[in-house]
């Protein structure tokens, strides 16, 4: 994340199944981490269904936060690598003020 993290320009929060140990000074290079709620309880059929579950939870907490003056929630995986310039490209030809797209690259 510190590769593309730019703080004081973009904000965003990092959900975790579980708390992280972090480095001295790291709270200002990164987005904010929060601890996702445990979604174990939720019986699934499906297989993977329990990332279905997960998502919509993260996805529910975030809205909850509130939080002013948003464009966009952009969502990615662990292995996700944003290109912060090449994003922005791209979500400037969306309606923001649509509540979702899916885009597949």
């Amino acid at each position: 994340m510190k590769l593309w993290w730019r703080p004081n320009e973009t904000r965003g929060i990092v959900w975790l199944d579980q708390e992280v140990k972090s480095e001295a000074g790291d709270e200002t290079l990164l987005p904010t981490l929060r601890i996702s709620s445990d979604v174990s309880k939720f019986k699934v059929k499906n297989p993977g269904g329990e990332l279905g579950v997960r998502i919509s939870r993260i996805v529910s907490e975030t809205v909850r936060l509130r939080m002013e003056n948003v464009r966009w929630f952009v969502m990615g995986d662990d292995d996700t690598f944003f290109l912060t310039e090449n994003l922005v490209k791209v979500l400037q030809k969306y309606d923001h003020n649509q509540f979702y797209y899916n885009l597949s690259f």
